[in-house]
């Protein structure tokens, strides 16, 4: 029986696994950034309202 031509499990196979976890870094870290903004936004605007309204 001929053997099959296949390739040994320590040569790299080309995934495109490598570029995902930059891509998934990304992703997390501006959403973290934008959540981080809306937070101090919305703490900004607070303090806004309350020292508008203080007499």
């Amino acid at each position: 029986m001929p053997m099959k031509n296949r390739t040994p499990s320590t040569t790299p196979r080309p995934d495109h696994a490598a570029p995902a976890p930059a891509s998934w870094r990304r992703l997390i870290s501006a959403a973290l950034l934008t959540g981080a903004a809306r937070h101090i936004g919305a703490l900004l605007a607070g303090l806004a309202v309350t020292w508008w309204h203080h007499d």
